[in-house]
């Protein structure tokens, strides 16, 4: 076969090199399947498909390319500049996707922030918040970001599963019928010893026993394993949508984030998480120089909103300490929080089930409720990108056999290498 291929690529070179001489070794491009999106900060594109140390471009977030050829779940495709290369497509957003994730950064960036956070280390931006999602920046560490909203998700563990685009899928082995494979097992091994006797004591032995089919699946151990499997409860972690400096928005886990309030109103939190915290206004001290009072959110659990309770901090210029000037507890409230001076505005739920905005104000003592209004929030859309319909595109591609392939092959490779 090997020399088959030589004999045929010699053959092929005096065939067309007249051609590519009457035609100025021009490339004649590939059709292209698709069009696809560059989900991960970077992303190498790789000449050879088995080989992982041939790179041929780093290619970078959001980048186009165009799919020009499919492997089960891995994919050619070609960038603007001509290179092609080989790329996993789970590394690869459709135009939809890709157009739903900017309108819903351009939603995000008119979003007021609710106080800004820096991480404890350099921390990995997220498409969506899963720890499967593509991460396309960071945020390094000593930054900062501003928080726009959180979103609870379950906790995923492990690497991103590949879609469900394997077009040659393996068949299962025919195996013989059990009675045979038990019949030739049984012809290879000695007679069976006979059954032992019943003890004497056989009725006090059986005492409570229970018919093996009236049991339930609980008490035999594979039952009990499932069970106890399906009673762990859903381990759900606490997202963070966030707008960096340079206007990218993404999400990043909340717990890995501290808020930038001030260190002598933060060790009031009482274990609480502060969700989010506003400057309402300075104050003047004489010994301690210039302070602030404080409006912050904060969360005890993991429930479907952003906060469950808010407080107002006032600097006491006597004692020179922050002192509560007004707290509420047990709350049902939603961003965004906002926050015009001394006058802010909190969303939330009532227990007749309807949301309401309502108007305060701080004087730099008291909080005063100054109005009551009805609130009808936007529905809010989730982005999940499942990546390209690899399945989709491979029905474009020409029904052709190995040879046909080979020699298309071979035909670009001497057309790229005049």
């Amino acid at each position: 076969m090997y020399r088959f291929l030589l004999r045929l690529a010699a053959l092929a070179s005096l065939v067309l090199s007249p051609l590519l001489v009457l035609t100025g070794c021009s490339r004649e491009p590939a059709d292209i399947l698709g069009k696809a999106y560059v989900a991960p900060a970077t992303l190498n594109l790789r000449g050879q498909l088995a080989q992982k140390n041939s790179t041929v471009a780093v290619l970078k977030h959001g980048d186009s390319v165009g799919i020009v050829d499919i492997r089960r779940r891995f994919v050619k495709v070609r960038t603007d500049k001509g290179v092609q290369g080989w790329v996993d497509s789970i590394d690869l957003l459709s135009t939809d996707e890709m157009q739903q994730i900017q309108r819903e950064r351009q939603q995000a960036l008119a979003l007021p922030p609710q106080g800004f956070a820096t991480p404890y280390e350099a921390l990995n931006i997220h498409i969506e918040p899963s720890r499967q999602s593509p991460a396309f920046a960071q945020i390094p560490e000593g930054g900062s970001a501003a928080v726009l909203a959180y979103r609870d998700a379950a906790k995923t563990t492990g690497p991103a599963k590949p879609p469900s685009f394997l077009f040659e899928k393996p068949q299962a082995p025919v195996r013989k019928p059990k009675h045979e494979r038990q019949a030739k097992i049984s012809s290879h091994l000695p007679p069976k010893p006979p059954a032992p006797k019943l003890p004497d004591n056989w009725q006090a032995l059986s005492y409570g026993y229970v018919d093996p089919a009236a049991r339930s699946t609980a008490e035999t151990p594979a039952g009990a394993q499932k069970a106890d499997d399906a009673k762990k409860p859903v381990v759900m972690e606490v997202w963070a949508l966030i707008r960096t400096k340079n206007n990218q928005v993404g999400w990043v886990l909340a717990r890995n984030l501290m808020m930038g309030i001030p260190d002598e109103v933060a060790q009031y939190a009482e274990g609480k998480r502060i969700t989010s915290y506003f400057d309402l206004g300075a104050v003047q001290d004489e010994e301690k120089g210039v302070k602030h009072n404080w409006l912050w959110t904060t969360m005890s659990t993991t429930e479907p909103y952003d906060f469950n309770s808010w407080r107002v901090f006032l600097w006491n210029r006597r004692r020179h300490r922050y002192e509560t000037s007004y707290r509420q507890r047990d709350v049902e409230g939603y961003f965004p929080v906002h926050v015009d001076g001394p006058a802010f505005q909190l969303i939330t739920r009532d227990d007749d089930g309807k949301m309401r905005r309502r108007s305060y104000l701080f004087d730099g003592t008291r909080v005063h409720l100054t109005g009551t209004e009805a609130y009808n929030p936007q529905p809010k859309t989730e982005n999940k990108t499942n990546g390209i319909d690899v399945q989709q595109l491979a029905s474009k591609l020409p029904h052709t056999g190995w040879i046909a392939r080979q020699w298309a092959a071979l035909k670009r490779k001497l057309a790229g290498g005049s």
